[in-house]
This record gives structure tokens, sequence and C-alpha cells, in this order.
């Protein structure tokens, strides 16, 4: 069975390209979700900073982000 999104390269890649392949594989769904909230009555740009939002407090529990965004 396929899965719902592209895995990561199997061979070695640069930061780079990697970090493209996981855009590329990343952007459908991320663009499905944006349109089912919009489509809920949601505003674009809430619905974006909430995306960004989500993705800053995984960094920082996961240590990629050297600290809060926020005080």
């Amino acid at each position: 069975m396929k899965p719902g999104i592209n895995p990561p390269p199997s061979e070695e890649t640069s930061h780079t390209q990697y970090m493209a392949a996981c855009l590329f594989a990343l952007e459908p769904s991320i663009e499905s979700l944006l349109a089912a909230a919009l489509k809920s009555g949601w505003k674009r740009e809430y619905v974006l900073l909430a995306i960004m939002a989500v993705a800053a407090k995984d960094s920082e529990e996961t240590g990629l982000l050297p600290g809060p965004l926020h005080s």
C-alpha cells in the first residue's frame, strides 16, 4: 500500500535536496488542510498562523529551536 505522503529520499542527499523533497511531499496535504479550513469558514491568515504555531511548538519540544518564540 502506497503511503499518503511520499517518503524521504532513500539515497544520501544534501540538506537542501532533503528539504525540497520534504516540501514537495507535504505541500498537497497542507494545501488540502488549508482548503478544508477555509471551506469551514476560518480566515486564511489565522489558519496559516495556527499551522505555524503548531510547528513552532513542536520545534520547541523537540529542541529544533533554541527557545520560546514569544515571551
